[in-house]
């Protein structure tokens, strides 16, 4: 399978995988079996709580 990212992700998921010490591979290896272990309702507040502070971000960097 074949999955296409945006470069910024792509940088990332690079970065995070060399301090990790670790290929690409494997980091998204063990990210998807992570998400796809992990509880649904724990991946929903997840994702509230990344909202709240996407959203305090945008507020914090728009009052500069």
């Amino acid at each position: 399978m074949s999955v296409t990212i945006p470069p910024e992700l792509e940088k990332a998921v690079k970065a995070r995988a060399d301090q990790r010490r670790m290929t690409v591979e494997d980091l998204v290896h063990e990210a998807l079996s992570w998400y796809l272990g992990t509880d649904w309702e724990l991946v929903d507040e997840l994702c509230a709580w990344q909202e709240v502070r996407d959203e305090a971000r945008r507020i914090v960097e728009g009052s500069e």
